[in-house]
């Protein structure tokens, strides 16, 4: 009877031990997800800004080939822009009814999305910002 009792408490404290474990693991994969978020916002700022400037620029610019570039770069920063709203829009972190592996590999995929859009924030704000240094 006791041999019953205490294998009945250690497998209860491993499942609660396991629990935790999972838990704590989509705490960490929620964590990084968010982690890439705040810095891609802090990219998507800097698009809006270079995006502002680069039209006022426009609107007082005659050289055609100047004023091309500048809408090109303009139109990189909004879509970057954008796809970031967009993806900020589908992310649900509401796992409610989902299973462990279910939420890590949502995560895991939700974290890959989000690092893609910093990257074509990344790239537009680069080269926006090549463009203007002389200007500015």
């Amino acid at each position: 009877m006791k041999i019953k009792i205490l294998i009945t408490a250690l497998l209860t404290a491993c499942i609660f031990s396991a629990c935790k474990d999972e838990k704590a693991e989509e705490k960490s994969q929620l964590n990084e997800v968010i982690k890439v978020h705040d810095n891609a916002m802090g990219n998507s700022e800097t698009a809006v800004k270079n995006k502002a400037v680069l039209d006022s620029l426009i609107k007082t610019t005659t050289d055609t080939g100047k004023v091309n570039t500048m809408r090109m770069l303009s139109s990189n920063l909004a879509s970057a822009d954008s796809t970031m709203e967009a993806w900020m829009h589908q992310f649900n972190a509401d796992y409610t009814g989902k299973s462990h592996t279910e939420v890590v590999d949502y995560l895991h995929n939700q974290r890959l999305q989000v690092q893609h859009v910093d990257s074509l924030l990344t790239v537009a704000i680069s080269a926006s910002q090549k463009y203007l240094s002389p200007t500015k």
